[in-house]
């Protein structure tokens, strides 16, 4: 069987116990590493399953090129897909999962990996987990949203009309992938004050930084790993 699982958005006491159980008795897990012009990054998706005890040998990390050029991490996720096939294919009772940071269902590389697998005639199974952006918000306490409110998630690059539209609107805003619309955001605070503005970087992770000051978001450079939340006030 394939499984994609979710392993939250960095705290690896965040992973459901149905996902770790799945862990614990998979065959094969493959996991991405980063790798940049820089060379290759810390396996943060590893460093988490190391915590929790799965076992060195159940681990296939796989090589993940992080850019705004695509093709790179698309071949990345092919290989990794015809990979599981050939693998399932050979041993049909093996238990293979393919890991994702934060949930599997949402923004995730694992769109792209299941559309190869299940172009192959596979069966993919996902096990959900918890969104970065609402492991933020419980940072900060109270609702994300609440009775008639509405929440709208940007991926980071929208149009200018979609900004606009975003931030004259009485309802909450989450930016994923904050490097991707810095200028954005930041032009977007000084001309909408009225607004409460929320920055997170690395939640669950040891690098953690939150704050809620428009002046420090200001003077920040926003990471890959950063979430923007802002609410009406």
């Amino acid at each position: 069987m394939i499984y994609f699982v979710s392993l939250g958005p960095g705290d690896p006491e965040l992973i459901t116990l149905k996902a770790l159980h799945t862990l614990q008795r998979a065959d094969c897990i493959y996991t991405p590493v980063p790798t940049t012009s820089k060379g290759r990054h810390t396996s943060k998706a590893a460093e988490m399953m190391r915590s929790l005890g799965i076992r060195e040998e159940q681990i296939q990390l796989y090589d993940l090129p992080m850019s705004k050029d695509r093709d790179g991490a698309l071949e990345a996720y092919t290989l990794v897909a015809d990979e599981v096939v050939r693998r399932q294919e050979s041993e049909p009772e093996a238990l293979l999962v393919i890991v994702a940071e934060g949930d599997c269902g949402f923004y995730s590389s694992s769109a792209y990996i299941g559309e190869h697998i299940e172009a192959r005639g596979f069966t993919t199974h996902q096990l959900c987990g918890v969104p970065a952006f609402i492991a933020c918000n419980s940072l900060l306490g109270g609702q994300l949203v609440q009775l008639e409110e509405q929440c709208t998630v940007i991926p980071g690059a929208a149009t200018a009309e979609e900004w606009s539209r975003a931030w004259q609107s009485p309802h909450t805003i989450v930016v994923m992938k904050g490097s991707l619309c810095e200028s954005e955001i930041k032009e977007a605070i000084q001309r909408y004050p009225e607004r409460r503005w929320h920055y997170f970087e690395f939640v669950g992770m040891p690098k953690e930084f939150v704050t809620s000051d428009p002046e420090e978001i200001q003077g920040r450079t926003f990471p890959y790993f950063s979430i923007i939340i802002s609410k009406c006030r």
